[in-house]
């Protein structure tokens, strides 16, 4: 019998969690950031907090600085709460052995025990706080957390990664390049993190993309310090699919070879949380590998190339 949530209720408490994370810091979360963070398809996001909305549970507010918040700290909202907000009041809505003989039209054998379980189920998702779960995301994300006993997911979510290609061109002109190729750094991250699913009534080479976000940012140093002979970005890429959500948060380190040419190195975490099968630790950091050397190789001819005049 499966008790998971509809995929409603799965978007809704994951929305609930993320809004959850950022209660103490007073920050309105926007629908995109929320996206980012959980996977909820864009095109359904608004319907999911509006689901939050409509239960009292958060508020929204238009403009520039508006956003998503709980109304409430979340250690005063149940799971309960949450839950009910997308998938309705939790009961049995037919008796547990409906189909049965004539003399069970009242009432069946099985309904005081299916009464008491439904009831057990509410009482336990009410005693649980939002902020509970909100913690228990937190330290998964972080690797921190530890579940005895039976765990659905058995594979890793996380590895670092590392990697280095050289580009045949001096170190500022590589430079300002990269900053100049913002704009087209989602297209070179779809290409290279973006799993494909053969097989499933598409072609093999069409990426079931959602969203893919990447950008990177320099790393700067004090106002008014000579340029020194490296430079060092933060480089973050989102890519959520029907398929998976994949992270990569690393640091890009360009550094001068010679006079002509410059290498560039990445380290960081890679994150890919698959909804349609199990990955091990060996599979997992062999796809991170090979995504990243991608993306590097794929950013190296994009800077060895210069911009169309």
């Amino acid at each position: 019998m499966d008790m998971t949530l509809s995929r409603r209720g799965d978007y809704v408490m994951r929305s609930a969690i993320t809004l959850a994370r950022a209660f103490s810091s007073g920050e309105q979360r926007k629908i995109r950031e929320v996206v980012a963070e959980t996977a909820v398809p864009a095109t359904f996001a608004s319907q999911i907090l509006a689901d939050l909305v409509r239960a009292g549970l958060a508020s929204s507010r238009a403009g520039r600085d508006g956003g998503y918040r709980l109304i409430r700290p979340p250690e005063e909202i149940s799971v309960l709460e949450v839950i009910e907000a997308a998938e309705g009041t939790l009961h049995a809505e037919r008796c547990a052995l409906g189909e049965g003989p004539c003399r069970w039209d009242a009432v069946c054998p099985l309904h005081e025990t299916w009464l008491e379980m439904t009831g057990a189920l509410r009482e336990l998702l009410a005693q649980t706080s939002l902020a509970e779960v909100a913690g228990r995301d937190a330290a998964i994300e972080a690797g921190t957390y530890r579940l005895e006993g039976e765990s659905h997911r058995t594979r890793p979510s996380r590895v670092s990664v590392a990697d280095r290609v050289e580009v045949e061109a001096p170190l500022e002109l590589v430079d300002r390049r990269l900053r100049a190729l913002r704009s087209e750094l989602g297209s070179l991250a779809a290409a290279a993190f973006v799993v494909t699913a053969p097989g499933r009534g598409r072609p093999q080479d069409e990426p079931m993309t959602s969203a893919v976000e990447a950008r990177v940012v320099r790393a700067g140093g004090a106002k008014g310090a000579r340029e020194p002979s490296n430079r060092r970005y933060r480089l973050e890429i989102a890519a959520l699919t029907d398929l998976e959500t994949v992270r990569f948060d690393a640091t890009l380190a360009l550094s001068a070879i010679d006079a002509e040419r410059c290498a560039i190195a990445a380290e960081g975490d890679f994150r890919a949380v698959s909804t349609r099968q199990t990955v091990g630790r060996t599979e997992l950091e062999r796809r991170a590998r090979r995504a990243l050397r991608a993306f590097l190789r794929a950013l190296a001819r994009a800077l060895d190339t210069p911009p169309a005049q």
